[in-house]
């Protein structure tokens, strides 16, 4: 089964078989994502939906993504909507069902949606990704060749709607929280787990018992979130290090100054059950760890990924991490250093 992911980004940028242009009924060209569509694109794109005299809405029609980095962009009119009287629930359900059709249709695996008619067609968010994640997971499950379908919401906003409706979608609501002295027991259990399933033992570096235990008593070394579940199991865990002066500070790598140093912290450990995989659990407790960090002040947040980890290198590059250096690190196993440099707020003010 091919799976489905929630990102916030900007759709025309993404490299996949087709991206899903939430499109008038004239496919001429409009505001939103279908204007921001064409004008990347160019006026070839306009140029071929013209020969296919529009579309209805909830149907879906295909053309060429010219200038895009899409090979294909999958055209569907959304509908407008108007107090839930007019079939709107229905409709919706055919942009995206009609939508994964064509692209099944085409042999395509890689297909992006916005959030279509959640804009100024006026679509209730919450109800609208109910039915996308429905749609899309019920369409993946049917023995779809498609591989991989990607939801980009355009600010965090219509994500967080998007993830609730993945946790309903597949029976599970998570709460993610400071962890708590209580919790150390399961996330110990987490670690331990995720030691002893991983992949390739030299991809986690399992500093110990002692010191995530030392984090959960001490927010001034760091900050520990995990996800917990509705029956209050810990699903997942978030751990960020805030290292000081002392020689791990990872700024000592990259040659950072003192000043820059003191504004570091290491987003050290992410761990997931592995039956809890699948409700991006990770880059959610990642960004509430930003967050906090941002809100304290630092500006450096620092990661290391081994080079041959690719869903994890992937992961935190999607978060905005940039690789810095590649060298030994954790008593000689390779890793990345990659840095996010956080914005300060009076410098965001200003821009």
């Amino acid at each position: 089964m091919g799976r489905l992911k929630i990102e916030t980004g900007d759709i025309t940028t993404y490299k996949v078989d087709a991206i899903v242009n939430a499109a008038n009924t004239s496919l001429l060209g409009g505001g939103g994502v279908d204007g921001a569509i064409h004008r990347t694109a160019g006026p070839m794109l306009l140029e071929e939906c013209r020969k296919l005299h529009g579309c209805e809405t909830g149907q879906a029609k295909i053309t060429q993504g010219f200038r895009l980095p899409a090979r294909y962009v999958i055209h569907t009119p959304g509908p407008v909507w108007r107090g839930g009287s007019k079939k709107e629930e229905e409709l919706l359900e055919s942009c995206y069902h009609n939508s994964l059709l064509l692209a099944e249709e085409y042999g395509l695996q890689t297909v992006a949606f916005p959030s279509i008619s959640t804009g100024v067609y006026g679509f209730p968010v919450e109800k609208a990704a109910e039915i996308a994640v429905r749609t899309i997971l019920r369409f993946l499950k049917s023995g779809s060749r498609i591989e991989e379908v990607t939801m980009v919401c355009f600010d965090p906003d219509t994500r967080k709607a998007y993830d609730r409706a993945i946790d309903k979608a597949m029976g599970h609501t998570f709460c993610i929280r400071p962890a708590r002295k209580t919790d150390a027991e399961q996330i110990c259990e987490i670690i331990r787990d995720i030691v002893d399933n991983m992949e390739n033992s030299e991809w986690f570096s399992n500093s110990g018992e002692l010191y995530v235990k030392e984090h959960l008593e001490n927010d001034k070394i760091g900050y520990v979130v995990v996800a917990e579940a509705e029956d209050g199991v810990i699903a997942g865990l978030f751990l960020v290090d805030i290292p000081g002066e002392k020689e791990e500070n990872m700024g000592f790598d990259l040659g950072y100054t003192k000043e820059q140093r003191s504004v570091t912290a290491h987003m050290d450990i992410a761990a997931v059950r592995p039956q809890y995989r699948g409700y991006h659990l990770q880059r959610r407790m990642m960004e509430v760890c930003e967050e906090e960090m941002k809100r304290r002040g630092f500006r450096y947040l620092l990661a290391t990924v081994h080079p041959d980890n690719i869903y994890s290198l992937s992961n935190v590059q999607r978060r905005g991490y940039e690789i810095m250096k590649t060298k030994e690190k954790y008593g000689g196993l390779l890793r990345h250093i990659l840095c996010k440099e956080l914005c300060p707020e009076d410098k965001k003010g200003k821009e």
